[in-house]
């Protein structure tokens, strides 16, 4: 294979998995006044229903207080999450395995993984607060991302 073919497949092979996207947030009066972003890094499956779920999450609360959203598509979705096998909570390692045997779709897989890389996230910004705010150490929060890591990978 000729070396520029080769580096031209690798570099499409990136981008393939990442992308992001935002929304404005947006008064009564049309004026923007806020924004959500959401982006994914080596995420092969349900890319984009991922960066939709998030987007919806993050804009949630302005949609509560009577703000409106520049992707009105979002609120069209079905974000309910499926319910996971054995009664066991969803973990990355559960979802992809539902996914190849064909008992989710892409799109349900997008929403699950997104939400679960979600609670990991608000586990470690919460002790990063924690551990910013000297309430605990640094082996602390080491403890707690590793304990998050693995409930969000399923190890």
């Amino acid at each position: 294979m000729p070396k520029k073919l080769l580096v031209t497949s690798l570099f499409a092979l990136c981008l393939s998995g990442c992308a992001e996207r935002t929304i404005d947030i947006i008064d009564s009066k049309g004026k923007v006044v806020g924004g959500c972003i959401a982006g994914y890094d080596w995420h092969l499956y349900g890319l984009q229903d991922s960066i939709d779920y998030m987007l919806y999450v993050c804009a949630k609360d302005s949609l509560a207080k009577g703000y409106t959203i520049s992707d009105e598509r979002l609120l069209t979705l079905d974000y309910t999450l499926p319910k996971p096998p054995n009664n066991e909570p969803w973990n990355k390692k559960v979802a992809m395995s539902q996914f190849h045997a064909g008992k989710i779709t892409e799109k349900k897989l997008g929403y699950i993984l997104a939400a679960i890389e979600y609670e990991y996230q608000k586990i470690v910004w919460a002790a990063e607060d924690d551990l910013a705010n000297g309430k605990i150490t640094q082996a602390d929060f080491n403890t707690l991302e590793k304990s998050a890591r693995r409930l969000w990978q399923g190890e």
